[in-house]
């Protein structure tokens, strides 16, 4: 008796060929996120709507994976932080948020303050600290991506982060962190003694 493949098994050898072909053209996973109509067209097919509803389909399945995974209810690091705001990983301009965090760094919200340019968040106090008062927070930690995926402090991030701590301490809202998040890695600047 010849051993034979089903129709079922086929579809499935052919699919992991092709997801196989379209990750060596994308190089890793975040490619996905900047398909191109063209790869698009030539790898699975596609066109015009079809490829805006590709495009929708995996943002989804980005947004359903981070929040998959759950926020942690209280921050005991920069870690914590990383993996709170995770999502913002893949973000092509600059995001700057405040965790706002009870007496017990339980976290309350996550406050969006800003968004920037690929390049840049200019962000000032009163942004910050109003969702802070607004929310009861004891105190904040705030965070912003690098879309360049290296999470190295500019002196504008250092400069911005000195003036927050002064206008926590006026407030009686510390500032305990700043975490600038790259791809897969982040630096605390607290840690870093640049506060």
């Amino acid at each position: 008796m010849a051993v034979g493949f089903s129709r079922r098994e086929e579809d499935a050898v052919n699919a992991e060929g092709t997801a196989r072909d379209f990750l060596a053209r994308v190089q890793r996973l975040q490619g996905l996120e900047n398909l191109a109509p063209d790869t698009a067209n030539e790898v699975w097919g596609l066109e015009g709507f079809e490829i805006l509803r590709a495009q929708a389909l995996l943002e989804l399945g980005r947004r359903v994976g981070a929040a998959g995974r759950g926020n942690p209810e209280t921050i005991e690091g920069p870690g914590d932080v990383m993996e709170l705001l995770d999502y913002l990983r893949g973000e092509k301009r600059e995001h700057f948020v405040a965790v706002l965090l009870d007496a017990k760094n339980n976290v309350l919200r996550v406050a969006e303050v800003h968004i920037g340019t690929l390049t840049m968040s200019v962000v000032g106090a009163r942004e910050v600290f109003r969702e802070a008062v607004r929310e009861g927070a004891s105190s904040v930690i705030v965070a912003h991506n690098h879309p360049s995926g290296d999470p190295t402090p500019s002196p504008e991030d250092i400069e911005v982060t000195k003036e927050l701590v002064k206008a926590g301490v006026l407030l009686d809202i510390p500032v305990l962190d700043h975490v600038v998040i790259g791809d897969r890695r982040y630096i605390s600047l607290h840690d870093r003694n640049l506060m």
